[in-house]
Order: structure tokens, then C-alpha cells, then sequence
């Protein structure tokens, strides 16, 4: 499980509704979860932001 992942389980938010949140698509946290792409810092900051955790939680290998 990856850390994005992780945290968003943790605050109870659907890949749909964390992507709501961000302005992307779902479509976009499923590959960032999955590894396939990754987010740029700016998206970083706001999704560290919105679930509660630090950029260098979110990009740690766990």
C-alpha cells in the first residue's frame, strides 16, 4: 500500500473524492497510487495539506 494511499484511507475519503478535493481526476490518484505516475510538488503540498501528513510522509517508502 503506498503511503497516499494510506493516509487517505485513514481520513475516510474515496479516490473520487480525495481527486474532488485536489482538482484532478480519480483517474489520476488511481495511477499515483499504483505507482505508474506521480504527482508534482505542487499537487504534493496540497494533498499533504488536505490529508493531514507531511510531503515526506507521502512520498516515504513504506
Amino acid at each position: 500500500m503506498t503511503a497516499l494511499r494510506k493516509y487517505r484511507v485513514e481520513q475516510g475519503l474515496t479516490q473520487a473524492q480525495l481527486a474532488e478535493k485536489v482538482g484532478v481526476t480519480a483517474s489520476c490518484i488511481t495511477m499515483w497510487e499504483n505507482g505508474n505516475r506521480s504527482p508534482n510538488i505542487s499537487t504534493l503540498k496540497k494533498l499533504a495539506q488536505i490529508l493531514d501528513c507531511t510531503v515526506d510522509e507521502l512520498i516515504a517508502d513504506k
